[in-house]
């Protein structure tokens, strides 16, 4: 297999193929990322999302790739009634992570001012596919869902010349018919040095949700990325990691952190309906494995 990396997205992005790649071949992946990043990225002022997150309860015209991932997020924000909600943004900021996370992970930080009232009840946002427009009812984040939906694009471009897979942060798809089911080690997520689990899939996508990896504290107290979206604070699930499998990158990143937020009972509960294959680790190391 030929690897291929580069960072994006405040991550790095791995390329496993078979085919040997000319810059060339890996230009279009390249700049796809470049592109979503450009679009989705909260952090970029100058970004589509910063742009329409300031005219909020206005139609504003939106880009066909942000308009695709806007309609996924919204498919899934009804599918999970709300437990995954892209309207959460204020609420994080309000957490205190207002800047991209190697600036702010594992460091102390100063009591952030609220930025804006958070409204987690509301629908995010409104959506007219005719006019390919969006009304925004809060401001809202895309960071993970847009992250699984370039990883499925890509791996659309990859597909052409070969068999692999493609590693953004650990969201994983797939292409082509690999020879060999690929082995996922599952991290010890209070010891990434350790490996307590692991996952073999064949196919699809897996993607791993945590609320270990992005943290910082406030006053003393601990902080993470993952809004409960009925409390608008960083969740107090006793899951703190989930790996969870799925035919497409954005829809195991969606349901891994829907699992993490819902807790053991009713994450194993989703898990029983929806059959996949899945791994979770709560805060005493106790392993659960579903859907195989």
């Amino acid at each position: 297999m030929f690897k291929y990396n580069f960072n994006s997205m405040s991550t790095m992005v791995q390329i496993s193929i078979s085919k040997e790649l000319f810059a060339n071949d890996l230009m279009p992946v390249y700049k796809l990322f470049a592109s979503v990043e450009d679009t989705c990225s909260r952090f970029k002022e100058n970004s589509e999302l910063s742009q329409i997150n300031q005219q909020l309860e206005k139609e504003v015209d939106v880009s066909d790739p942000l308009f695709s991932i806007l309609k996924d997020a919204l498919q899934f924000y009804e599918e999970t009634n709300g437990v995954f909600n892209p309207g959460i943004l204020s609420a994080i900021e309000n957490s205190g992570y207002t800047r991209s996370i190697e600036f702010i992970k594992g460091r102390e930080l100063g009591v952030p001012s609220p930025t804006a009232p958070v409204f987690t009840k509301l629908k995010p946002y409104q959506l007219d596919e005719e006019k390919q427009t969006v009304l925004l009812n809060t401001r809202i984040d895309l960071g993970g869902i847009a992250k699984g939906w370039v990883v499925d694009r890509a791996a659309e471009i990859l597909f052409e010349y070969g068999f692999g897979f493609v590693n953004v942060g650990g969201d994983i798809r797939i292409f082509g018919s690999l020879p060999r089911p690929l082995n996922i080690g599952i991290e010890d997520p209070f010891d990434p040095s350790k490996m307590l689990s692991s996952i073999q899939v064949t196919e699809g996508a897996v993607a791993t949700s945590t609320s270990m990896k992005r943290r910082w504290t406030v006053n003393g107290r601990s902080k993470h990325h993952l809004i409960d979206p009925t409390t608008g604070e960083p969740s107090a699930s006793t899951i703190i990691s989930s790996t969870v499998t799925a035919p497409t990158a954005v829809e195991a990143d969606v349901l891994a952190k829907v699992i993490l937020l819902l807790g053991e009972e009713r994450g194993k509960a989703l898990l029983s309906v929806k059959k996949n294959p899945a791994v979770m680790i709560n805060e005493t190391r106790e392993i659960w494995r579903g859907g195989e």
